[in-house]
């Protein structure tokens, strides 16, 4: 018989939250339940802690040792090895709740539904935050609107495998290339108003530096464009994909621009970022998402090749000084 869900669990160096995540996982209500561990060449005691989980639980833990090769091939490992209906990832230092699985299955199982999403906490040390992810009215809705985050969802195997879709080896932002990849086939979906998953918040967990993280986040977005291109996509979902574009190179890439230390870099970082943008897509200001409201679109809509040099100086200045009255 089918196992029902694998959840993939790709683990580099992760001995800190390793147990806490295991413990989470292996007390699962779901039956017909298997983890895919994927060990990527972690030179801590993350093996141990496997091999000591493995032993006593294992007719629900496959654990593999690959050589390391980050979080995105990690991911395309652990993929291969599904043999499940449905498939789910976890990150090695997050908790989830034990009706997780459960949950976004028979909902799936209910609803024939390709992808299931759910909410999920923003966990700090000290409070935790509830983000919802839906519910979403369309594919279109979905690309604009969803969190791109993998672990709070569950995906149909034979769904996702027919797509001949994988993450982008060498790379951060592997989670959002493969959800924008994802969203315009989806042809059912759920959403199940419930956080399950604790997002854990640390500042030892973003592993690349400012610089690295934008960089990636350059090449994902212009494979992404290159994707919807090549598949026939891009009229049809052209101003989806220029909000998407305005959101991370006005915002997240923007943001985390300002936070290069060697002003000559974060000038040619934030000037590429920028022509990114215009260049793809020059009438940007027209995109209709911009007039929905909120903040942020305000702000996005305030950006132009004068105030744009601007508030990067003034973000550059903010960061500075939260550095020193931290240090």
């Amino acid at each position: 018989m089918q196992i029902k869900i694998n959840v993939i669990v790709p683990i580099y160096n992760a001995e800190k939250h390793l147990r806490q995540t295991l413990d989470s996982l292996v007390n699962q209500t779901m039956d017909s339940f298997e983890l895919i561990l994927v060990n990527d060449g972690s030179k801590d005691s993350s093996q141990s802690i496997i091999e000591e989980y493995q032993a006593k639980y294992p007719s629900i833990i496959r654990s593999y040792i690959k050589e390391n090769g980050g979080i995105a091939d990690a991911r395309n490992f652990g993929c291969s090895k599904v043999t499940s209906e449905y498939f789910g990832f976890v990150d090695s230092d997050d908790i989830v709740e034990p009706n997780m699985f459960e949950s976004l299955y028979l909902q799936a199982k209910e609803d024939g539904s390709d992808v299931v999403f759910s909410n999920f906490y923003w966990t700090y040390p000290d409070k935790e935050k509830e983000s919802k992810d839906g519910p979403y009215t369309s594919n279109k809705d979905i690309l604009t609107r969803m969190f791109a985050t993998l672990w709070n969802k569950i995906y149909r195997t034979d769904f996702t495998r027919s797509l001949d879709i994988h993450f982008p080896t060498g790379y951060r932002y592997e989670d959002a290339s493969f959800l924008y990849k994802l969203s315009p086939y989806i042809k059912k979906w759920s959403y199940v108003d419930q956080a399950f998953v604790h997002y854990r918040q640390t500042t030892g967990s973003i592993t690349h530096n400012h610089n690295d993280r934008v960089k990636d986040m350059i090449f994902v977005f212009n494979d992404l464009l290159e994707f919807y291109q090549g598949r026939n996509l891009f009229e049809t979902y052209k101003e989806e994909l220029e909000y998407l574009f305005i959101r991370f190179f006005l915002g997240n890439s923007f943001l985390r621009t300002c936070q290069i230390k060697d002003p000559k870099d974060r000038k040619k970082t934030l000037d590429l970022s920028y022509c990114i943008l215009n260049d793809n897509f020059p009438s940007w200001k027209n995109n209709p998402y911009l007039n929905q409201g909120g903040l942020k679109n305000k702000y996005f809509k305030t950006v132009n090749q004068l105030t744009y040099p601007i508030y990067a100086f003034i973000f550059t200045l903010i960061y500075r000084f939260k550095k020193e009255k931290l240090s």
